[in-house]
């Protein structure tokens, strides 16, 4: 009797262990899928940057601009951070250094070209700030950024990537709010040192060892922000006297005259001529920004009347179609004019041509007459509702579409080739604001007047980005933090799931 109930049961067992037996392989085969697919995952996040942002105002994550750029490095580059990492990490703003740092090492991987990056204590490695002091005028000390390739060397610092809106302004604080603009001095200095052909930019900024525009701080600040606009995508700018120093063609290509108060006389006039005309050999630049406010200029209006150029003594407004834009400089809201685009050729492809130019504060930028010795064009112009308000506040009874950027050419033809010097004139230098030039996603103007400028040079490589906004709260790990999810999602998740599998396992076995 005992036998038979023993032969019974042994189907039973058998049934009940095939079945905890597939059980078991079932659960192994899941959980190595899953540690298999996660260390997968791991592998690609160090080879691409599939890593999600989480913050809310998206600060690690680098714009298409910068990510194009990357792809197409084809040069190896160092960046050498005078910091040690661990010591960035632990602050709330800094951290976002090393981390953006990888996504251009990742991003620049997807090119022929490659990024390393380095952090070097000072201290402890001093032979490191040697290596690239030798091709650097400057200071390299803890806290600097080096970017290097091509025995070229730039160099920015930790604390320049970041400002506040109250230093942003001249006259009074601001609510504070921080803004991080260091991806646009990165992604300027690997193009700078990459760059085979850099333009050489002298800025007229002294003129017998004073300002030429002024005491004016309000219009030193907008200048300085055009200097930063030129520097920030790969011109090599060297402030000059326009008095005193040589104006040499074989050193610069291009001249910036920016917001003349006073008149120049007649041998910087013949200095700007003779650079333009480089003994017949032309293929040089000048750009001229107008001052803001009136003043007796009878030199240097007839020397742009000899390139067709010349410019009122009004403001531009208009009432409908305009923006009341900040102007930083101003500690004020300004009504600026809305201008389309006269000139395609001239300005190029915009990266986002939906984006408003506006013109504030600007003087009208008129051609005089078509000189057949010089090709002409309008740049930028307002709409036909537009009008003129004369520089002493009195009203103009004159109205229509004005031009507030206008272009003249000198040509030379030699066989297939032409060469050309250009005058450029731009009506406002508060276009040149920083609360317009760097918000790059509210305003066309840094985009307009780069593009211009490129085309004038024959420069490429040049890309405007914008600052980042941060919040005060966001969702933000540190690396220890990071690290920590890591190993919970390849292994002690998994390692759940087994023992889970275990429990199950034995419970059913001994039902």
């Amino acid at each position: 009797m005992k036998n038979n109930e023993t032969a019974a049961k042994k189907p039973k067992n058998f049934k009940k262990f095939k079945y905890g037996t597939m059980s078991v392989v079932v659960i192994a085969l899941v959980v190595a899928i899953v540690v298999v697919i996660n260390i997968i995952v791991g592998m690609l996040m160090n080879r691409y940057p599939i890593k999600v942002d989480l913050t809310a105002d998206g600060r690690y994550e680098l714009c298409d601009e910068t990510i194009n750029a990357l792809k197409e490095l084809d040069t190896d580059v160092e960046i050498a951070v005078m910091y040690p990492e661990e010591t960035l990490l632990s602050y709330t703003y800094y951290q976002m250094i090393p981390k953006i740092l990888e996504n251009y090492k990742v991003y620049a991987e997807a090119g022929k070209g490659n990024i390393e990056v380095k952090y070097v204590d000072t201290t402890k490695d001093p032979d490191v700030v040697s290596k690239y002091s030798k091709y650097y005028n400057g200071t390299i000390s803890d806290g600097s950024i080096v970017v290097y390739a091509n025995e070229k060397v730039r160099v920015t610092h930790i604390s320049s990537m970041f400002t506040t809106s109250n230093q942003q302004s001249y006259y009074q604080a601001q609510d504070s709010s921080i803004n991080f603009i260091g991806e646009s001095e990165i992604t300027s200095a690997i193009l700078s040192v990459t760059d085979a052909n850099p333009v050489n930019v002298a800025i007229a900024s002294m003129m017998n060892q004073a300002p030429v525009f002024g005491e004016d701080y309000s219009v030193l600040y907008c200048v300085q922000s055009f200097k930063e606009l030129l520097s920030s995508n790969g011109y090599e700018c060297t402030e000059i006297d326009i008095m005193t120093d040589e104006l040499s063609t074989e050193e610069y290509d291009l001249v910036v005259i920016p917001a003349p108060a006073y008149d120049f006389n007649e041998d910087i006039i013949t200095k700007l001529e003779d650079f333009l005309y480089n003994d017949a050999n032309y293929g040089k630049n000048l750009v001229y920004i107008a001052s803001p406010y009136e003043a007796e200029l009878t030199n240097t209006s007839e020397f742009l009347a000899k390139w067709d150029i010349g410019v009122s003594d009004a403001y531009v407004f208009d009432d409908k179609n305009t923006i009341t834009a900040t102007i930083n400089a101003l500690n004020a809201t300004v009504a600026s004019p809305i201008v389309t685009i006269n000139d395609t050729e001239a300005v190029g492809t915009l990266p986002n041509d939906k984006l408003p130019t506006i013109a504030p504060l600007a003087r009208p930028v008129s051609i005089l007459a078509k000189n057949t010795e010089y090709v002409t064009s309008e740049v930028l112009m307002t709409s036909a509702e537009s009008y003129l308000r004369n520089l002493d506040g009195t009203e103009s009874d004159e109205t229509g579409s004005q031009s507030v950027m206008a272009l003249s050419k000198r040509e030379r033809a030699e066989g297939f080739d032409v060469y050309t010097s250009n005058v450029l004139a731009i009506g406002s230098v508060f276009m040149t604001d920083p609360s317009i030039m760097l918000n790059t996603s509210a305003y066309n103007n840094a985009n307009v007047i780069l593009n211009t400028i490129n085309t004038l040079t024959g420069k490429e490589s040049s890309i405007v980005i914008p600052q980042k906004n941060l919040q005060q709260e966001t969702l933000a790990l540190t690396a220890a933090q990071g690290k920590g999810i890591m190993i919970i999602v390849i292994f002690v998740i998994p390692l759940i799931v087994v023992a889970a599998g275990i429990a199950v396992f034995v419970r059913r076995r001994n039902r």
